[in-house]
C-alpha cells in the first residue's frame, strides 16, 4: 500500500515504472487474449542520435484497417524524421498508416522507422498507446536492443545491419566522430507467410518475368549527425534497378541526385564527398531467392537474409542485412530494410570527404557512421 504522504508526482513516477511491468507479466501468462501488439525497438544509438522502429503485429482473427500509434519522450529524445508512416506532432507524436500499409491481415505485421536525436543518456523507451496497441504498453530490455512492448509482444534482439568492405582505403581524419555499433555476424533466414483464409488462384500471382523498380514510389534515405546531437535526413531521388526471374537484383543510385533540402549542401556533397565526376553512381547487387518471391501470395510476405555487394566511391564492400519482401498485388512487390544498413565512411574512402564537408561549414564534427534505410517497389515486366 502506497504511503498517504507520498506526493502526486512521486506516485506518478512510481506508477510509470510499476504499471508497465505489471502489464507485461500479466500478458506473458495470457497473451492469447490480446489483439494487436506494438513493439518499440532501438536498433542503434550513438552520441547524439538513435534509430528505432515500431512494429505492429495483428494477433487477432480479423484484419486491421488503418492504425495510429502515440508516444511521448520524457527526456531529450526527439524524432528528426520517420519513414513508412505519416508522423505528426513534436513530442508527443502520432504516427498513422500510409495508403499501402494500413491493412494488416491476421498474423501479419507492419513496421515503420524513426531517426532521432538524443542527449548523453541512452535512447529512451517510450510507452506506446493507441487503439491498435490495445491501450498502454510496457517496456523491457533485450541484450542488443531496447524495446517497448504492448501486452502481447515478446522481447526481441535487434542489431543494425553491417556493410563491410572487401577492400578499402583506410583514410584517416582529424574529425571527431560518433560511432554506431555494427554487427558482422551472419543473419539467420526466417520467413513469414500470410495467414489470410481467403483462397488465391494461381493465375492471380505472377511467377515469371523480371521485376522493374518503380523509382517514383521508392524511397532511399540516409541520416547524418553533426555536432554530436543534430540529426538530418537526406534522400536520393534517382534510383533504378530490377530483379530478374532467377532473383538477381541490381540497384543503381545516381549520386548526382542527392537531396538534402539545401541546394548549396547538395553541391558540396556531390563535389566534396561523393566526387561524382569520378564516381557518379553507387551500385548494389544481390541474389535473392527468386522461387520464394514467386511463391508469396498476394498480401503475404517473407523475410530474407541477404549478402549484397556495394560498389561505392571505387570500393567494393559486402552488406549483411535482412529485408522484408511483401506481395502487394499480383504484379507488384515491396522490398524493405528491416534495420538500418550502417555505412562507415572510412571503409569506402569517404572519410576525407566528410572532413572537407566539416571544414566547409565550420562545425565541430560530422559522424562518419551513416544509417541507410530503404523501401523499394517493383512491378512485374
Amino acid at each position: 500500500m502506497i504511503n498517504n504522504k507520498l506526493s502526486k508526482n512521486s506516485f506518478h513516477k512510481f506508477a510509470r515504472y510499476v504499471y508497465p511491468l505489471g502489464v507485461f507479466l500479466i500478458a506473458s501468462a495470457s497473451s492469447t487474449s490480446a489483439f494487436s501488439a506494438c513493439l518499440y525497438s532501438v536498433n542503434s544509438q550513438w552520441n547524439g542520435g538513435f534509430n528505432a522502429t515500431i512494429k505492429i503485429t495483428n494477433n487477432s482473427g480479423a484484419a486491421v484497417n488503418g492504425w495510429s500509434v502515440n508516444w511521448q519522450y520524457s527526456g531529450q529524445d526527439r524524432v528528426a524524421n520517420a519513414y513508412n508512416t505519416n508522423l505528426n506532432g513534436g513530442n508527443p507524436y502520432t504516427a498513422t498508416n500510409l495508403g499501402w500499409n494500413g491493412s494488416i491481415p491476421p498474423g501479419q505485421a507492419v513496421e515503420f522507422g524513426l531517426n532521432g536525436s538524443k542527449g548523453s543518456a541512452a535512447a529512451e523507451i517510450p510507452i506506446l498507446a493507441g487503439g491498435v496497441c490495445g491501450g498502454a504498453s510496457s517496456s523491457s530490455q533485450a541484450k542488443s536492443s531496447a524495446v517497448s512492448l504492448s501486452s502481447s509482444s515478446k522481447a526481441v534482439s535487434s542489431t543494425p545491419s553491417s556493410a563491410t568492405p572487401s577492400s578499402a582505403s583506410k583514410s584517416s581524419s582529424s574529425i571527431a566522430t560518433s560511432t554506431i555499433p555494427s554487427s558482422s555476424s551472419s543473419v539467420a533466414l526466417s520467413s513469414a507467410r500470410s495467414s489470410a483464409t481467403s483462397s488465391i488462384n494461381a493465375s492471380e500471382v505472377s511467377t515469371i518475368g523480371n521485376w522493374n523498380l518503380d523509382p517514383a514510389a521508392s524511397y532511399l534515405s540516409f541520416a547524418t549527425t553533426k555536432n554530436v546531437n543534430t540529426v538530418e535526413s537526406h534522400t536520393f531521388t534517382g534510383v533504378s534497378g530490377s530483379i530478374s526471374s532467377n532473383g538477381l537484383a541490381t540497384l543503381v543510385i545516381d549520386l548526382n541526385t542527392v537531396n538534402t533540402s539545401n541546394a548549396v549542401r547538395d553541391g558540396r556533397m556531390r563535389g566534396l564527398l561523393f566526387e561524382v565526376v569520378s564516381f557518379p553512381n553507387a551500385t548494389v547487387t544481390v541474389n535473392l531467392n527468386g522461387n520464394q518471391i514467386s511463391d508469396i501470395p498476394v498480401g503475404g510476405a517473407v523475410i530474407q537474409a541477404i549478402v549484397a555487394n556495394l560498389d561505392l566511391h571505387g570500393v567494393s564492400g559486402v552488406i549483411n542485412t535482412r529485408v522484408s519482401i511483401q506481395r502487394l498485388s499480383a504484379t507488384r512487390i515491396q522490398v524493405q530494410s528491416l534495420s538500418p544498413v550502417i555505412i562507415n565512411a572510412p571503409d569506402y574512402a569517404l572519410a576525407n570527404g566528410v572532413e572537407e564537408l566539416r571544414k566547409a561549414v565550420n562545425i565541430e564534427s560530422i559522424s562518419t557512421a551513416v544509417p541507410v534505410n530503404f523501401v523499394l517497389f517493383y512491378d512485374v515486366q
